[in-house]
């Protein structure tokens, strides 16, 4: 590949960030589907220092045989060189960013087997070159641009949609924890609408960061030791992997981060991260390729995965400190039992519970800004605005929930229900015998909704037997 072919149509400003083409990650190599810090990179790559010496700056991948390593430009992609360890030098570490001295050769480990000649160069001194995050790479999407990127066909709480996003930024590991982000969702929207959105989350992103991984690639005849550094899993999740990630903060697949986004249930609900709760009425999704926004959001991804900002032990005691005495208030407030806060490691550190998954979103919220370090005023806002108010909606709509089916039975199609309009009524019901009932723009005022919209949810919940009409234009729950 020559020069001009890396850089055609790039520039220093990334102007073609938007470009839809499918990535299948580590082939990466023309400028478009580069992003501008690999591009930078890939400027730096090889420097000539004599005939046939080189000085390299790459990073580190391994390769099953010990006497080889690929270096490349960048840590997402396999695009660079191979160079042969003699003996006499001891190998860098997989995955390290280091600058090296060696000489062209020919690979001599093809020339074994066949005929065919691969470049490669012998290592002749090496150390390591770290970057300079912060200066050398420019700050990806905001989480706020995510945002609006991945949900302009998906309606939902702008909250909600912020925690969604922040699966896709992930959040660095913890105390020997596995890292990522984890989000389990309780709704009244049909299940097959959630999954549907799930799936369309899932295909943004190429199959190696869903999970699909080999452990070797092949490249240029050598196969090349594949990374797994951070994985996305949607959809439904067998509840001995949403504890194995959410309570052991540990990865079977062994990956370094994963994001997980589950349909929980009762006995799965307090394990993620953040429990979401999705009310029919504020949730819907339209048909959209997802694989248009492959690269945008990859591009955001793998940058994103650079940094791991850092945290001081006394910050996340303050922030434990706050969360806990937030979450007593909560527990009031909902008239929850005392048993409740012990459920699920509801508040155990020590498999980083409700306390440090606030610490998690606070990282993940860091990496988004493009900070290297957070403080406990960090983690107490990553309660106070993402955490505390996700958790106030799901107890709302589970105790919904719970309330329809104890009232109209365990087989009441409750995606049926607009909880605005239930709501509404039952405050606006009087209970007695001879009562017509609200009427049609009393529950519109009281519930915040169109007219139109009250009428069209009152329809459905009357198909489904919980609200019947005893006169035109007034309504009571059955």
């Amino acid at each position: 590949m020559s020069e001009d072919d890396l850089y055609h149509h790039s520039t220093m400003f990334d102007r073609l960030a938007d470009v839809a083409v499918p990535s299948p990650l580590f082939d990466r190599e023309y400028g478009a589907q580069l992003t501008e810090w690999e591009l930078r990179l890939h400027r730096e790559f090889m420097e000539r220092v004599t005939a046939r010496t080189y000085r390299i700056h790459g990073f580190v991948h391994f390769t099953r045989s010990k006497q080889f390593f690929l270096v490349a430009p960048s840590p997402w992609t396999h695009n660079g060189v191979f160079v042969y360890v003699p003996d006499a030098i001891e190998p860098p570490p997989d995955g390290v960013r280091i600058e090296l001295i060696a000489r062209r050769i020919a690979n001599p480990r093809l020339l074994e087997r066949s005929d065919t000649t691969v470049r490669a160069f012998a290592l002749e001194e090496w150390h390591p070159a770290p970057l300079d995050i912060l200066h050398d790479v420019d700050p990806p999407m905001s989480l706020a641009g995510l945002s609006r990127l991945l949900f302009e066909f998906v309606g939902m709480a702008e909250a909600s949609k912020r925690v969604f996003a922040r699966l896709f930024i992930s959040s660095p590991p913890f105390e020997d924890g596995v890292g990522g982000f984890t989000t389990g969702v309780q709704a009244t929207a049909a299940r097959a609408q959630i999954n549907r959105f799930f799936l369309f989350l899932r295909r943004i992103l190429p199959p190696v960061l869903r999970g699909k991984i080999p452990k070797y690639r092949t490249v240029a005849g050598l196969p090349v030791l594949t990374r797994k550094t951070w994985r996305l899993d949607m959809m439904t999740t067998a509840e001995s992997q949403i504890r194995s990630l959410c309570v052991d903060r540990r990865d079977p697949a062994g990956f370094q981060e994963v994001s997980l986004g589950a349909l929980t249930t009762q006995s799965t609900a307090s394990l993620p991260d953040v429990p979401l709760a999705l009310a029919s009425e504020d949730f819907w999704i339209e048909t959209k390729n997802a694989t248009d926004l492959r690269l945008p959001v990859l591009k955001t991804v793998i940058t994103a995965q650079l940094l791991s900002p850092a945290v001081s032990l006394r910050s996340v005691t303050a922030g434990t400190k706050h969360v806990l005495g937030r979450i007593h208030v909560l527990r009031e407030s909902f008239g929850l039992e005392d048993g409740v806060l012990g459920r699920g490691m509801l508040l155990d550190s020590d498999m980083l519970g409700r306390p440090l998954s606030t610490l998690r979103i606070a990282r993940s919220t860091a990496r988004a800004s493009w900070e290297e370090k957070i403080t406990a005023k960090d983690i107490k806002s990553a309660w106070d605005r993402v955490l505390e108010p996700a958790l106030k909606e799901f107890l709302e709509l589970t105790h919904f929930a719970e309330q329809v089916r104890k009232e109209f039975g365990e087989d009441v199609r409750v995606h049926k229900f607009n909880t605005k309009v239930w709501r509404a009524l039952k405050h606006l019901d009087s209970g007695l015998s001879r009562d017509l009932g609200p009427t049609l723009q009393e529950i519109a005022s009281e519930s915040g909704m169109a007219v139109h919209e009250v009428s069209s949810a009152l329809d459905k919940m009357k198909r489904a037997g919980v609200v019947y009409e005893p006169r035109p234009g007034h309504f009571r729950l059955v």
